[in-house]
C-alpha cells in the first residue's frame, strides 16, 4: 500500500516535508527507516535515532500495524535550550 510519510529538520532538508512509499501493512520500525534510507542513503545515522509516530502518537513496539488512511511520521531527535 502506498504510505505518506512526513519528515522533519534534517530530513525534510534532505527529502521535503513528506514521502510516499510503497509499504506493506505490517512492518517492523527498522524496515520503514530503511524504506527511507533507500530514498537517501546519507540519511541513515539520523534515522537510526528518529522516532517513529502513527496517527499523531509516538509508537514505542517495533511493529506497525497502517492502514490506508494512517498518518506516519519520522521525527528525528531535537536539541533546545
Amino acid at each position: 500500500m502506498k504510505v505518506t510519510v512526513k519528515l522533519f529538520a534534517v530530513l525534510k532538508e534532505h527529502l521535503g516535508p513528506s514521502v510516499t512509499i510503497d509499504l506493506p501493512a505490517t512492518l517492523s520500525q527498522g524496515q520503514l527507516k530503511e524504506a527511507v534510507v533507500k530514498l537517501d542513503p546519507t540519511l541513515e545515522a539520523t534515522l537510526v535515532n528518529c522516532r517513529v509516530a502513527v496517527d499523531q502518537e509516538f509508537v514505542n513496539e517495533d511493529v506497525l500495524n497502517l492502514s490506508d488512511d494512517s498518518e506516519v511520521a519520522l521525527i528525528p531527535p531535537v536539541s533546545g535550550g
